[in-house]
């Protein structure tokens, strides 16, 4: 049975571009196509303008739609407002393909570096074609996270984020604002600052695409230029998603949708791609992520704290204050100081309960990132198979809900703030992907106690990749509540074979592993002092 709510407004004028503007009401003949029991909707190739309708926060939401394919026929979306395109919620077998999604009012602007204080600040004038925001657009950082500044010369990433400390943006004049606080103030004069711009007068949802509790869908040849503060691609609760041949790049100057003096220099405003919580994870083949703020892929599941424990029975609260495990779930546990235990089978979970000042009060002394542990509000009881030892502060999270079974295939990543791969999940595949000019580590698999980010890793297979000139190569690790190296028995049976590294002056780094395959890698080091090509910290049962 096929049923879906879908919202839009009516076609806007078009500027003059390649494909043709088209008077059809996009939504409403996308609609009547499924009402009409259409499996497979055909869309006219063109350019559609599209914006929510009022109380709306994506143009296309898909609720509880299943077995439909719609194809957009190489078509382009351009959103009015800066909020998602596309918000499926409880799909099942939808498949959405060829199209591509882009925002008329930009949501970041660019603006040329004129003069450098000495106290770092930047005086810096807007560039022709880019938008100019208002006071309101600049009324905290979060407003407008992340600030980039690129090369001038080169045109690529030269400071990667300056953030935090007091970091603000005052307009000074009509096309003009200043810089001032924030850590790392890298930029000269000449380089070009980049910054976000957040929808302003009506509620919106961030991202371009959105899948929430959505199972098999296909996104097949989508193509997205820009994203409104959050991420390109967005699952949540996901079960067996596959993303194939999708993109999130930087729109050409020859196809813009407006003159500008100078090209796009982002693509992105956050991560590529995030999964979050899935049963089973996504399947990503002939992808590219390029020019974005953060992570090129991130999955993972949320941790939950053991506030108390007695014998078999748990007090935990969880990340968010929503409880991501099931009676019968098979958990992950790890203590504070970072030992991994034999998983535990969840018997039963009690009802919510509001957490206490004294457990907030000992949530704050964990070391989380800055205002996670206001947001651990709520408790449940567990009632777990066996017993076992696990002090305040330990963590648990179910195998069933951290995007086990991912794989990443035959895709091109890179030149990004951050990480290429940033990866917790188990039972995945990373083959054959090309990963060059990241930040960070090319490929991450750790779990992030610090972030409520987990689990521990088991039976990945990286092989035949090449990563090149990023800050890292591969690093498997992690971090605990005592901040301490995990021991051997926190991740098992990872394969790092014949891949290509160079570039990196840590080619691979492995910290709490047993049983570890490196064979057949071929390793091009720098010659810098700290090169190291391969660094093993209590790892066991290793093949070189």
């Amino acid at each position: 049975m096929r049923r879906c709510a879908i919202f839009g407004l009516a076609v806007l004028p078009l500027m003059a571009v390649a494909l043709p503007s088209s008077k059809i009401d996009l939504v409403c003949h996308v609609c009547g196509e499924i009402a009409a029991g259409n499996a497979a909707v055909s869309v006219p190739r063109a350019r559609y303008e599209l914006a929510p309708r009022d109380g709306a926060t994506s143009c296309f939401e898909l609720r509880g739609l299943s077995d439909v394919t719609i194809d957009f026929g190489g078509s382009e979306l351009v959103g009015t407002v800066k909020t998602s395109m596309f918000d499926l919620d409880g799909c099942t077998n939808v498949t959405i393909r060829n199209v591509s999604i882009d925002y008329a009012d930009l949501p970041f602007t660019q603006a040329r570096i004129e003069k450098v204080g000495e106290d770092g600040s930047w005086d810096v004038r807007v560039i022709d074609g880019y938008p100019c925001p208002d006071d309101a657009a600049l009324r905290d950082a979060g407003a407008f996270w992340p600030v980039q500044v690129y090369d001038a010369k080169t045109l690529e990433l030269k400071n990667p984020m300056r953030y935090r400390n007091g970091i603000a943006i005052a307009r000074t004049g009509t096309d003009t604002y200043r810089i001032t606080g924030g850590e790392n103030r890298k930029g000269d004069v000449g380089d070009i600052a980049v910054w976000s711009i957040r929808e302003t007068e009506r509620r919106v949802s961030s991202g371009a695409i959105g899948a929430r509790r959505c199972k098999g869908c296909t996104f097949e040849n989508v193509t997205i230029y820009a994203t409104p503060h959050g991420c390109g691609f967005a699952e949540f609760a996901a079960d067996g998603n596959r993303y194939i041949g999708c993109s999130l790049v930087r729109r050409p100057p020859e196809t813009d949708l407006v003159q500008r003096g100078l090209k796009r220099l982002r693509s992105g405003n956050h991560d590529a791609f995030n999964s979050r919580c899935a049963y089973v994870g996504p399947t990503l083949e002939r992808c590219t992520f390029q020019y974005h703020c953060d992570d090129c892929v991130n999955i993972s599941g949320y941790y939950a704290f053991v506030a108390e424990q007695n014998g078999s029975s748990l007090t935990v609260a969880p990340h968010g204050g929503a409880l991501r495990i099931a009676p019968g779930d098979a958990c992950q546990l790890m203590t504070f100081e970072g030992v991994s235990l034999p998983d535990a089978k969840v018997v039963s979970v009690g009802p919510a309960k509001e957490t206490t000042p004294a457990e907030r009060k000992m949530f704050e002394g964990y070391g989380l990132w800055p205002g996670f542990a206001a947001n651990v509000s709520r408790t449940y009881a567990l009632e777990l198979d066996d017993e076992c030892v696990l002090p305040s502060g330990s963590v648990i999270i179910s195998n069933n809900r951290m995007g086990n079974g991912f794989a990443i295939r035959n895709c091109v990543m890179g030149h990004n703030r951050a990480r290429g791969l940033l990866l917790k999940a188990s039972n995945g595949l990373i083959e054959g992907n090309l990963i060059e000019g990241v930040e960070c580590e090319a490929v991450k698999i750790a779990p992030e106690y610090e972030w409520m980010e987990g689990g521990c890793s088991r039976d990945v297979v990286v092989r035949g990749n090449t990563l090149k000139h990023n800050g890292g190569g591969v690093f498997v690790a992690g971090s605990s509540g005592a901040k301490k190296p995990l021991p051997a028995d926190s991740h098992r049976n990872i394969a790092i074979t014949n891949n290509t590294i160079c570039g990196s002056v840590n080619a691979i780094r492995v910290v709490g592993c047993t049983g570890l395959d490196l064979r057949g890698n071929a390793i091009t080091l720098p010659n810098h002092p700290k090169s190291r090509d391969v660094e093993l910290v209590n790892t066991e049962k290793v093949m070189r």
